[in-house]
């Protein structure tokens, strides 16, 4: 009788471990986005990604009413305001996946954090790249207090 319970315990862990989902963003003390929408914006490249997860940042950017630009290199440009960097992480699990997503507001002047967001799913509940650096910025955006144009996921 206690192996039985012991064996259900653990398929009740193996299969709710398997559905994990978070998704947060803060904001810095003392920071704020309230000028974003007058400012700058460049994506910056993170250096491992090889699948230029860069431009699907700024298209979604854009496509939320804040514009942005994707760079090639790690030089910001000088009329920069607010630079994006992001980490991707990526997991087997029969296909490779985005396991999760952090992507970080920084002053372009002295790289301070703004804000910072992430998206994290495990393989039962992945999404595409696209789905998740959404849920992502719009997260941040509403931690922030920042209007931005409401978009079908997916």
């Amino acid at each position: 009788m206690k192996v039985i319970k012991t064996l259900m315990l653990l398929s009740i862990l193996f299969v709710t471990t398997g559905c994990v989902t978070r998704l947060e963003a803060t904001v810095s003390p003392g920071q704020s986005l309230t000028n974003l929408s007058k400012g700058k914006i460049y994506v910056q490249h993170f250096t491992p990604d090889k699948r230029n997860l860069n431009y699907i940042i700024a298209d979604k950017l854009s496509l939320l009413g804040h514009p942005a630009t994707p760079l090639d290199s790690n030089e910001v440009p000088e009329d920069a305001d607010v630079v994006i960097t992001y980490v991707d992480n990526w997991q087997w699990d029969m296909t490779n996946y985005l396991i999760k997503i952090k992507i970080d507001f920084r002053n372009a002047e002295n790289k301070q954090l703004i804000v910072t967001g992430e998206s994290f799913r495990t393989s039962l509940a992945r999404k595409d790249p696209d789905y998740m650096i959404q849920e992502a910025l719009e997260k941040i955006f509403q931690e922030a207090g920042i209007a931005y144009n409401h978009l079908p996921k997916g």
